[in-house]
């Protein structure tokens, strides 16, 4: 390997609801129920093992029904129109649930618990230490085994009594019905005879009242003697309308002799105009006068042209003439005057008959108030005529029912004896209980699985951290405790997944081109030197000159491995001065870091070395760092800043996701090339590569002494 490049930092995972915690793996969490589904089997057994515990040492239960069925009522009978006193109607749904309610009364139970002395019954209500039980602590316990339900789009009741004693509960069932029939018995009856005494008191102050009527109904009849009260003839009516019919003939008249009387005033000056008003000129003796006026003057024209004025034949025509025109002008004076008088007389009859019409109105309205005031009193009267009437009847009719024996509820189903407790029901509930104990124990191998925190597949380590998986490394001792000595996989077992998985590693990392490559951890145990040392190793087989830097000040291992390095001085470079070991592992040397631990505790600072990493780059081809975890100390952010590329180790079912995010996060704060991960120790291994590779041609190992010596 040689010059390195970084890539591109990725971007960071996404921060998911729950920090710390990986992203979820299904395939994984199916695992984890198969794995621990004994768990679950567990749980199962012991819910159904407490389920038929409770089974058979719980006590029985039995059950007695019966069917009831509410009757039709139609009518109310004697309650009908009686206001106050009707009959309850069981009709409505709110009535009928009324009385499936009622039916399991505090009332009915009572009288149930008296009848059959169950106060005193020890099977049936345990004895009180404070005494007797109180009436309402006997209708709760009691209320217990009870229940009735109205049956939806019926009249019928279903009634059910539970009980220890299946003969007590269908006794209890058979008592309660009859209780409650005789219960409905006699409040019918106290119904009945407080209707009867009511309605005797309503009729007493019935009959007062219709006396009060007929009394005021004849005074109003010697009030008023001349006015016919119970005519309906319309005499007064067909008067003012005559009336009224007269006065209009009237005021018609009178209103075109004003026309005329308007006309007369215009031409009173000019005499021989007034007979132009009307049709007066059409009159006969009005035209013979001004016919002979005209012949008159027609014939004196004539006398003027053949006499002088002095003539006496001229002065006769002439007095003649002048005679006519004052017959006529008297004439129209005369005509002018009798229209003036016909007018004024006229108007008067006008008013009259006005006057006449307005007199008879308000005396048709007085006679029509007091007539409406008589009918008023008549109806009142008729009214509690009626009503005594009907009052009268109703007495009969609940004297003959007082004693009628009138119940709602019939029984179409008996109670019956039902030797099948109905409580526990041994099949339902051990099968609940199998459900329930099923689903917990599967509840709680996801809960166990979702609050796992440790990363275990390459999907779900990518998910979670957002880098790549350069490589995953099977488990490589799986049978035996881990020893990092006996763990050089690519020389002891260069065939194995284990070898190709450091092969791979290899590969992904060749196409960076790194010099120098970091392998860390976020914790300890979770593989770091070994991956650094075998891949260490490999890169020396491959022939390359390859420097492994333990640079894990607390806890170094690799010098114990390969070799024990004694670090001198010389006046020359890296290898002159001793600082670094050729180990037993041909091209591979070692140098441990914790030679440069000062006395003071600080281990050694990022300047030397960097500086100490480009002087191994003119010695070697590559170089090989195993740090410190990350989570626990921080050397390994120190350095990781140097390296051309850091490999951070995870380790399948062992790594917590909190701390390798924390790792990762702290990295890339650190800006240090991080190229990708390594899965380490995954357990489930590829069945097809696992065949592929133990049929391929196998790769001699070679052979490496592991001493503490050179």
């Amino acid at each position: 390997m040689n010059q390195f490049e970084t890539q591109p930092a990725q971007s960071n995972a996404t921060e998911g609801l729950f920090p710390g915690f990986p992203t979820l793996d299904i395939a994984k969490l199916v695992q984890l129920i198969f794995a621990r589904l004994w768990i679950a089997i567990a749980i199962f057994g012991a819910f159904v093992a407490l389920a038929l515990i409770y089974v058979f040492t719980a006590e029985k239960i039995y059950e007695s029904s019966a069917l009831i069925n509410i009757e039709s009522s139609k009518s109310d009978g004697v309650f009908a129109g009686i206001k106050g006193v009707k009959k309850t109607s069981y009709e409505s749904l709110d009535a009928l649930k009324s009385i499936a309610a009622g039916l399991t009364s505090g009332s009915a139970m009572l009288r149930v618990v008296d009848k059959l002395d169950l106060r005193n019954d020890p099977t049936f209500i345990k004895p009180s230490k404070k005494g007797q039980y109180s009436d309402s602590e006997i209708v709760k316990f009691f209320s217990e085994r009870l229940s009735s339900e109205l049956i939806r789009g019926e009249r019928n009741i279903y009634l059910s009594v539970r009980d220890t004693d299946p003969e007590r509960a269908r006794l209890i069932a058979s008592t309660l019905i009859s209780e409650f029939q005789d219960l409905l018995r006699e409040q019918n009856s106290e119904a009945a005879a407080k209707t009867h005494q009511t309605l005797l008191a309503e009729s007493v102050a019935q009959a007062e009242r219709v006396d009060r009527a007929e009394i005021a109904l004849q005074k109003f009849r010697e009030e008023h003697p001349s006015i016919p009260l119970d005519e309906e003839d319309g005499v007064l009516e067909k008067k003012y309308l005559e009336l009224q019919g007269i006065a209009s003939r009237v005021s018609e008249e009178a209103s075109r002799l004003k026309a005329e009387y308007n006309q007369y005033l215009k031409v009173k000056d000019q005499p021989e105009r007034i007979f132009e008003i009307g049709g007066y000129s059409k009159l006969e003796s009005i035209q013979r006068l001004i016919l002979a006026k005209d012949q008159k003057v027609a014939e004196f024209y004539k006398i003027k042209k053949q006499y002088t004025p002095l003539h006496p034949t001229y002065q006769a025509y002439d007095n003649d003439v002048k005679g006519l025109e004052e017959q006529v002008r008297q004439a129209a004076i005369a005509l002018g005057e009798s229209i003036e008088t016909r007018y004024l007389s006229a108007q008067q009859r006008a008013e009259s008959a006005a006057e006449a019409v307005e007199e008879q109105a308000a005396a048709n309205l007085a006679v029509e108030d007091i007539r409406r005031q008589f009918r008023t009193l008549k109806r009142s009267r008729e009214a509690a005529l009626a009503t005594y009437d009907r009052l009268l009847e109703r007495i009969e009719d609940t004297s003959v029912t007082l004693n009628v024996d009138e119940t709602v509820i019939r029984t179409f189903s008996p109670p019956m004896v039902d030797y099948k407790p109905v409580k526990p029901k041994k099949t339902v509930t051990v099968a609940l209980a199998g459900i329930l104990g099923g689903m917990t124990g599967l509840s709680v191998i996801l809960v166990m699985g979702l609050l796992d925190r440790t990363l275990t597949s390459k999907r779900q380590v990518e998910s979670t951290l957002g880098i790549s998986v350069l490589s995953e490394i099977p488990l490589a001792n799986p049978d035996m405790k881990w020893d990092l000595r006996e763990s050089i996989m690519v020389s002891k077992a260069p065939n194995s997944l284990v070898s190709e998985g450091f092969r791979a590693l290899r590969t992904s990392l060749s196409s960076m081109s790194p010099r120098s490559v970091m392998f860390t951890s976020a914790m300890a145990e979770e593989g770091k030197s070994f991956c650094a040392a075998n891949m260490a190793v490999l890169q020396a087989q491959f022939g390359y000159r390859t420097l492994l830097v333990d640079a894990d000040f607390r806890n170094p291992k690799l010098a114990g491995i390969f070799t024990d390095p004694k670090l001198g001085e010389t006046e020359n470079g890296l290898v002159t001065q001793n600082h670094c070991q050729e180990t037993v592992v041909p091209n591979l040397f070692l140098i441990s870091l914790g030679r440069y631990m000062p006395d003071g505790g600080e281990p050694l600072n990022g300047e030397h070395f960097a500086a100490m990493l480009w002087e191994a780059y003119s010695n070697f081809d590559c170089v090989i760092i195993d740090s410190s975890p990350l989570c626990l100390v921080s050397d390994g952010l120190t350095y990781s800043r140097y390296a051309d590329a850091v490999v951070l180790v995870v380790k399948s079912d062992h790594t917590q996701a909190g701390p390798a995010q924390e790792a990762v996060n702290e990295l890339r704060r650190m800006r240090a090339p991080l190229a990708g991960c390594v899965l380490n120790g995954i357990s489930k291994v590829d069945e097809a590569k696992e065949r592929y590779v133990n049929r391929s041609v196998p790769i001699l190992p070679q052979p490496v002494e592991m001493s503490s010596h050179p």
